[in-house]
């Protein structure tokens, strides 16, 4: 004979509800913090006008082979403690500009790009100040204003020792 007297168990007491609902909230919990994350920490696009900037590739690309043409190169040197910058210019130029500009181009977040203007401390040689030393890898242009060359390259910081940038790299 059944023992008739037998109360079912509540439903959240037994096995099988809770095996078929906690990946269903696990994965609401995830989704929410995923969504949280990625609206709290967006990092914008790189470049948000690509159209206008194909549009002005030729231009750039033909300050690079004029800096290639002029045989252009540049030594700098980034002091990591005091933030100085060296800029030595080599190349077949007419006369030498008054200033540069170094820009400082970050590979993944253009809201930490940052650009410098160098003075001329001789013939071809540059100074300016970074605030911070930058840190990990950078792309470097260097430029004259209305300028027609530039040079470009990168380099990976913190670096004791001078390094090049050459036209046609």
């Amino acid at each position: 004979m059944q023992n008739t007297n037998t109360k079912p168990t509540a439903w959240y007491k037994q096995f099988w509800p809770w095996f078929l609902l906690v990946p269903l909230i696990v994965t609401v919990i995830v989704g929410m913090t995923m969504l949280t994350f990625s609206i709290q920490v967006f990092d914008g696009t790189v470049n948000d006008n690509y159209y206008k900037e194909g549009l002005a590739i030729n231009q750039t690309l033909e300050k690079d082979h004029n800096a290639t043409k002029l045989g252009m190169a540049a030594d700098v040197k980034v002091d990591g403690v005091t933030g100085d910058v060296l800029v030595s210019l080599s190349g077949q130029l007419d006369s030498w500009p008054a200033e540069l500009k170094l820009d400082f181009i970050n590979p993944t977040r253009a809201a930490k790009d940052y650009g410098i203007t160098l003075s001329q401390i001789a013939d071809n040689h540059y100074r300016g100040q970074v605030e911070k030393a930058p840190l990990n890898l950078w792309y470097l242009d260097i430029t004259t204003e209305g300028g027609n060359w530039r040079l470009k390259g990168s380099a990976e910081f913190p670096v004791e020792e001078s390094f090049t940038l050459k036209a046609g790299q």
